[in-house]
């Protein structure tokens, strides 16, 4: 994608993103938690919102998670199936139509990460958006900011496949490069920077960037891509999404104190809470 297709797709993201918004005081989000404010003039579709009103998810694994027999990561993991053991799946809503080399995306209204799906309802990227004031990094997506009332944002995506395959006729069976940190590093270049952390996460390898926010990467003791880390300040507030219970953030190089949204690709079966150790 060149760079004014990829602005323009970037613009259209974060107009549905900061439009569903609007739905975060509903989701039990508070305005800092959601990040920085704005609003947007197309109508946000809820999509596959199963949860019974005035219900909490849990803050870790659902249960009957240890039920779940896990699916081989050689193809792209269905949409649905993730929503077994990833509560906040539930409340996603759509935020833009089919991208070429992306797919359909969708978000909770709070912060965390944005999932991208093929026509086939299969998993094919996540994404995370970062305050412009917190800097740009090599692992970061080409430098588009989408201006937004004075605020821009950096992102970053991690590609299940080559973005080139992913389009609206994509086949169902395509390989992925979930199988193995080496192929999942081949075809997300921009992860070369990334250390391996200290210690484990609920028995994950978890590679970070050296410095600044950043997705990370969960690597199973097989070698598979089990799922990805999204630090988030503790001053944003906490909200039902996060790893860690309420009032009980983890320590943080980068925000002193934070709290971590969780993509499962693997159903967790270690109890729920926890962290990294000293994460950024």
């Amino acid at each position: 994608m060149n760079r004014p297709a990829r602005t323009r797709a970037r613009r259209q993201i974060l107009t549905g993103m900061l439009g569903g918004m609007a739905l975060a005081v509903a989701a039990g989000c508070g305005p800092s938690a959601a990040g920085p404010s704005g609003t947007a003039n197309r109508t946000v579709h809820k999509v596959e919102n199963t949860a019974k009103r005035g219900t909490r998810p849990s803050t870790g694994a659902p249960k009957g998670t240890a039920a779940i027999k896990p699916l081989s990561l050689a193809t792209l993991p269905p949409f649905s199936y993730l929503k077994r053991f990833n509560p906040e799946l539930h409340h996603v809503h759509e935020v833009s139509t089919f991208i070429s080399g992306m797919g359909y995306h969708y978000a909770t209204p709070c912060p965390g990460l944005t999932v991208m799906t093929n026509a086939q309802h299969q998993v094919t990227a996540v994404e995370a958006q970062f305050p412009q004031k917190l800097g740009s990094h090599p692992w970061f997506d080409p430098p588009t900011t989408v201006p937004n009332g004075g605020v821009a944002f950096y992102s970053e995506h991690l590609y299940f496949l080559p973005p080139g395959q992913i389009t609206p006729g994509m086949p169902s069976n395509l390989p992925t490069d979930l199988t193995s940190k080496a192929k999942f590093w081949a075809v997300n270049t921009r992860l070369t920077p990334y250390v391996k952390e200290p210690g484990m996460f609920r028995g994950y390898t978890v590679y970070a960037p050296p410095a600044g926010p950043g997705i990370k990467v969960l690597v199973s003791s097989k070698g598979d891509i089990g799922g990805f880390l999204v630090s988030e300040p503790a001053s944003w507030g906490w909200h039902r999404y996060y790893v860690e219970p309420k009032g009980k953030p983890v320590s943080s190089k980068l925000f002193g104190r934070a709290y971590h949204v969780a993509l499962w690709l693997i159903p967790p079966h270690t109890a729920p809470g926890g962290g990294t150790g000293r994460t950024r």
